[in-house]
């Protein structure tokens, strides 16, 4: 497992790298907007047991709004919103059970919001000021925050931080997470973002990692409640789109509103 673990990482990462700093615009939103269709599909295949709505209705109604998140005009996000929640409650009064009927609107809407609206900021922060920077912020407080809360509650981990959830992370490893984001603000601080405070660098990496752990806290729970280890098979080792994203769909939004709103 752990074999499999470094051979995915040391193919993907340095592709990751070259796809935020060098691929045009156009085909890192294409590239974000497949993983969209992929999360989504995940998503909406681990909720099926749970969810009687067919899953391409949520699937083509997430599709829609990611789409619609790109277009950066407020309304027609609220309007695609609107019009796939009275459709999925269209749908759903063909349900004989009314109780099953009320979950599968709301297991599609989470989904919706959760993946095809969080995860197209991404794109939205690439193309705002300071892009390429901003999203690599992003990518080394989640990743260094997950390494140091793995280190950390590995050697030093005894309380349980959110048992029924996730039984293996420990309070020690979250404040480990806390410290490795600190180290990737002083990192980002220094190669990415140096016309910034060190203040503020240090301030947001905080924010965002905790809105990290925050994600994979609740893609852990999501995985509970459909009654799977992993969202899917995708990357050896790694588990599917969702395992490798749900740590990136908070920040995204909260990096991209925060530079939209103070610059």
């Amino acid at each position: 497992m752990l074999r499999a673990r470094l051979l995915t990482a040391a193919v993907a990462l340095p592709l990751l790298a070259l796809l935020v700093c060098c691929a045009p615009l156009w085909l890192f939103a294409s590239a974000l907007f497949t993983c969209t269709g992929l999360g989504l599909y995940e998503y909406f295949s681990l909720a099926r047991a749970q969810n009687p709505l067919h899953p391409a209705l949520g699937f083509v109604w997430g599709m829609g709004v990611a789409l619609s998140v790109l277009s950066l005009d407020a309304s027609v996000v609220g309007a695609v919103l609107v019009t796939g929640l009275f459709m999925t409650f269209f749908v759903a009064l063909g349900e004989a059970q009314p109780a099953k009927a009320v979950v599968g609107v709301g297991a599609s809407l989470l989904g919706v919001v959760y993946i095809g609206f969080l995860l197209p900021h991404l794109i939205l922060v690439r193309y705002g000021l300071d892009g390429v920077a901003w999203v690599f912020f992003i990518l080394l407080v989640a990743m260094l925050g997950d390494t140091g809360g793995y280190i950390v509650g590995r050697i030093w981990g005894k309380r349980k931080l959110i048992p029924h959830i996730s039984p293996g992370k420990t309070v020690e490893g979250g404040m480990g997470a806390m410290l490795g984001s600190l180290g990737a603000a002083g990192l980002a601080w220094a190669w990415l973002l140096p016309r910034r405070s060190l203040i503020e660098i240090a301030c947001l990496a905080l924010a965002t990692g905790l809105l990290a752990q925050i994600g994979d806290l609740y893609e852990s729970a999501l995985k509970r409640a459909f009654g799977a280890k992993d969202s899917g098979a995708l990357f050896p080792g790694h588990g599917g789109m969702l395992d490798r994203v749900d740590s990136l769909l908070f920040p995204s939004a909260f990096i991209y509103y925060y530079v939209l709103i103070w610059g």
